[in-house]
This record gives C-alpha cells, sequence and structure tokens, in this order.
C-alpha cells in the first residue's frame, strides 16, 4: 500500500554492500502474513504477491528480530527511504516491539544532491540516469539490489560535489530534507 498508517508489510528484503559492492551472499528476503487481513487485489497487481503465496509466512512479530539482526549497526540505504522506515516502525508498534530508528541515506535525495538538474528521481529515472539495471521492480529484493546499484553510481557522483563520507552524505541529506519540508510548509 501507499499509506503507511494504513497498509501492512509483506516482504522484508535486504542486500549488503562492502568495500564498495554489493555482497551477493548476503542477502534477506522474507514474504509476511498480514495478521488477519487478506492482500487488497491493488497491492497483487503491482507487487505480484497473493494471499496464498504467505499463507505459510511468518507474521511480522516473528520475522522481525531475525530481520533487525541481519541489519545490525549498518547504515539503512534506501530509495525515499523515509517511507520504509515509517512501515516499519508501524508494524513494531503493532506488535508490541520496540522500535529503535536505523541510521539512514536516501539514494532520492543524494541524487537531488548530486544532480539538481534532473527531471525526476523516481528509481526507475535514476537507475536509466545512472545506467543500472532494473530488475524484479515493485518486489523489496528487486528494489533493495537496484537501490543499492543506484547508490554506488551515485557515489563517484557525490564525491565530485564534496561529500566523501557517511556523515557527510547523512548531514547532507538532512540540510535537503529541511529544505524540502520548509518549502513544503511555506506553500
Amino acid at each position: 500500500g501507499l499509506d503507511p498508517r494504513k497498509a501492512r508489510v509483506i516482504e522484508l528484503a535486504g542486500v549488503r554492500l562492502s568495500a564498495g559492492k554489493l555482497v551477493a551472499d548476503e542477502k534477506f528476503r522474507q514474504l509476511l502474513r498480514p495478521a488477519n487481513e487478506m492482500i487488497p487485489a491493488e497491492t497483487t497487481r503491482i507487487h505480484g504477491i497473493d494471499d496464498a503465496m504467505v499463507a505459510e509466512s511468518p507474521l511480522f512479530a516473528e520475522a522481525w528480530p531475525r530481520f533487525n539482526a541481519y541489519l545490525g549497526h549498518a547504515v539503512v540505504i534506501g530509495h525515499t527511504v523515509g517511507f520504509d522506515l515509517a512501515m516499519l516502525k508501524r508494524e513494531c508498534d503493532l506488535a508490541g516491539l520496540p522500535w529503535i530508528r536505523p541510521r539512514t541515506l536516501d539514494t532520492r535525495l543524494l541524487a537531488q544532491i548530486a544532480a539538481p538538474e534532473l527531471a525526476g528521481y523516481t528509481l526507475e529515472k535514476l537507475a536509466a540516469w545512472l545506467g543500472v539495471e532494473v530488475a524484479d521492480r515493485h518486489s523489496a529484493l528487486g528494489d533493495a539490489v537496484t537501490t543499492a546499484r543506484v547508490f554506488l553510481a551515485l557515489v563517484p557522483k557525490l564525491r565530485d560535489n564534496g561529500i566523501r563520507t557517511i556523515a557527510e552524505a547523512e548531514r547532507a541529506c538532512i540540510a535537503l530534507t529541511s529544505v524540502l519540508d520548509g518549502q513544503a510548509r511555506a506553500g
């Protein structure tokens, strides 16, 4: 779903980056069964996941400890990552699980910093601009792989803009978020 106040998480996935490369054998993927809810047909059309596929899958509360351990203390990189964080926080709240916001980087914001002149910043547009292959779009694992590849392709462009460390990238994302929030409030 598109509304983190109502939607449920039906798939968790992540990939690991190390030394500037995607680590192929360190993936995480888990389908989830939403508690006492059916997956809307609209969601199935987008993600291809239906009730039958998740019938034997764990609930979020059962899978979260493994996924949270997989994340560990890593910086979480996502495309419009705030949405993902809102979804995860809501699921933790519903399950009565503790939520601690991880350190994050947002590829959408980083792309705006690296190339403010682009016509758009969707994951597809960034992938096309950077020459990154998009596979399995709208699946959690496919989007994680594409986002990781987009991030790796953005690194040299960020360096050209004076952003050389994760801390500098975090500060740049926070600064841009503050500007965008201010613009939204203004009007």
